[in-house]
């Protein structure tokens, strides 16, 4: 399994798209915003792929020096609890820390939380809702 980084607008890049959209998005009827549209351009798209398809993919955004958000994580339904979404952060943060990335934050949907903490996420703040559910902020140090 490789972890991959995509351009924006390239073809993975789409199927990306795809799965963030059937996985995150449609389940709560949630179509993206102008703003959140606008963003996609600039932001850093990492996923992996299986058999020729993608199933799992995330979303990087500087917000500082030194500092980024992980947004829009992603992994294929019958791909869930089989490790891709362990082995897609573990590379991600691989590739940061080489970058001289030291933070990682995230809002993790309550559902999630277990996942995150087992990764190394620390909680911040009360939980807090964001499209509707329950989120948390999280983040980890990396480096």
């Amino acid at each position: 399994m490789v972890v991959k980084e995509t351009g924006f607008g390239s073809e993975a890049y789409l199927g990306m798209l795809s799965l963030r959209k059937r996985i995150l998005r449609d389940p709560l009827n949630l179509e993206w915003t102008e703003e959140e549209k606008s963003w996609e351009e600039k932001e850093r798209h990492f996923g992996c792929s299986a058999e020729g398809r993608i199933v799992a993919c995330l979303v990087i955004r500087s917000v500082g020096e030194g500092v980024v958000k992980l947004r829009q994580m992603a992994v294929d339904l019958d791909c869930q609890g089989a490790g891709w979404g362990r082995r897609l952060i573990c590379g991600v943060e691989q590739v940061l820390a080489g970058e001289n990335i030291s933070i990682i934050e995230l809002h993790a949907r309550e559902t999630a939380l277990g996942f995150y903490e087992k990764l190394g996420f620390a909680r911040e703040g009360e939980k807090f809702l964001e499209v509707n559910i329950p989120h948390w902020k999280m983040w980890k140090r990396i480096i």
